[in-house]
């Protein structure tokens, strides 16, 4: 798996402050009222509540063998996405489009997402943290798994997250260097819905090596690798598809190789780009149910 470390400071297939102070959002509407040709007129963005998510010492390890042990944990957010009338979804479904199946509800077009995030460590004790983010769609929610990666010694690696970066977090009597800050952008969540359609195209044709087996895990973990991004990616661009269906919630998570007290905070602002498929505050309007097919490359 890709050292991404920073320093200091179920079937396999289918299957800062946190913003919203006044200030931030102030700031936020002010931006569009300059940035017209960003912020469009029917154009609005809703900042939901903040989400938190922590481990203490008792949680217990997720995987474990001589070489390595994994204590993970994650929680779901779905966003307020409007569900379509019974005659739109229908149309929907008589439009056959790879490689969901049919023509996604919510696409890049209609809606885009952001996330704020603050990591703490709330031991004495450095930690090495990894944060996590793994995409849903209508179609499902991605779950990494795990690969086999040593069969005689029944070793597997944790497969990429769709966003999946590590930090160093000092000692929280440390201060500051306890805590980590930071925001995924409205092109990075674009980025990772764009991965995940990538990934469902490639589970649909997995790509074969030389010796006929598949690469599937490789391709996979390449896409979803930070560093790499859709518009200039040669190995996995025949796979990117032309529409690519938009968020519609995520997982995020902490994991850690060693017991941890740490907390993961995260603020999502998602933002209807003037086709009123997210839910405004007050409103009634029923919600898309969330899918629960897991759609996964993972062997464990």
């Amino acid at each position: 798996m890709p050292n991404r470390t920073q320093p200091k400071g179920s079937l396999p297939g289918f299957a800062g402050p946190a913003p919203g102070s006044g200030p931030y959002a102030f700031g936020l509407l002010f931006a569009c009222a300059l940035a017209s040709s960003a912020c469009g007129q029917d154009e609005h963005t809703r900042i939901l509540d903040p989400v938190q998510v922590a481990m203490d010492e008792n949680v217990p390890p997720i995987y474990e063998d001589d070489e390595m042990t994994l204590y993970e944990v994650k929680r779901g957010v779905g966003f307020p996405i409007v569900a379509p009338s019974a005659d739109v979804m229908a149309s929907l479904n008589e439009t056959p489009m790879d490689p969901y199946g049919r023509q996604p509800w919510i696409t890049l077009e209609d809606v885009r997402v952001q996330l704020s995030w603050t990591l703490t460590n709330l031991d004495n004790e450095d930690r090495v943290v990894e944060l996590i983010i793994d995409p849903w769609n209508e179609f499902g929610r991605y779950y990494p798994g795990m690969t086999l990666v040593d069969a005689e010694n029944g070793e597997f690696l944790p497969n990429l997250s769709g966003i999946d970066v590590r930090y160093v977090l000092e000692g929280a009597n440390e201060g500051k260097g306890s805590r980590r800050q930071g925001t995924f952008t409205y092109e990075d969540l674009d980025e990772m819905a764009r991965d995940f359609g990538t990934v469902m195209a490639l589970i649909a044709e997995p790509p074969l090596g030389a010796d006929g087996e598949s690469m599937l895990p490789t391709y996979v973990n390449h896409a979803f690798d930070t560093q790499n991004r859709s518009e200039n990616d040669v190995l996995v661009s025949g796979w990117v598809p032309n529409t690519v269906a938009g968020l519609t919630g995520i997982d995020m998570g902490i994991r850690t190789t060693e017991p941890a007290r740490v907390a993961l905070e995260v603020v999502v602002e998602i933002t209807d780009q003037g086709t009123d498929k997210v839910r405004r505050e007050g409103d009634r309007d029923a919600l898309l149910p969330k899918n629960e097919t897991i759609i996964t490359i993972g062997t464990q």
